[in-house]
């Protein structure tokens, strides 16, 4: 049976947890705030996470990625008038 090379953690700190997310303790916050602690309520002092949130949490980070989508080329010619067009 293959074992896993790093054994999750039962429960992660706040900064453990935004070094797994690879974000700033700042951004956790924030995320937080947005999604959590949005109801009128303030966020603990202190939170812990356990692997289950950290995937919730990381779900949440990827849904806050602008999509980019990329401009065609633009020919080097534009038409500058009606003669470009007719002829």
């Amino acid at each position: 049976m293959n074992r896993l090379a790093k054994a999750a953690k039962e429960f992660y700190t706040e900064a453990e947890a935004a070094a797994e997310l690879k974000i700033s303790v700042e951004r956790l916050h924030n995320l937080l705030d947005r999604k959590l602690f949005n109801d009128g309520s303030s966020r603990p002092p202190s939170v812990s996470f356990q692997t289950t949130d950290l995937i919730l949490l990381r779900f949440w980070l990827e849904q806050d990625q602008p999509k980019l989508i990329q401009m065609p080329a633009r020919s080097m010619r534009m038409p500058t008038g009606t003669a470009d067009i007719e002829g």
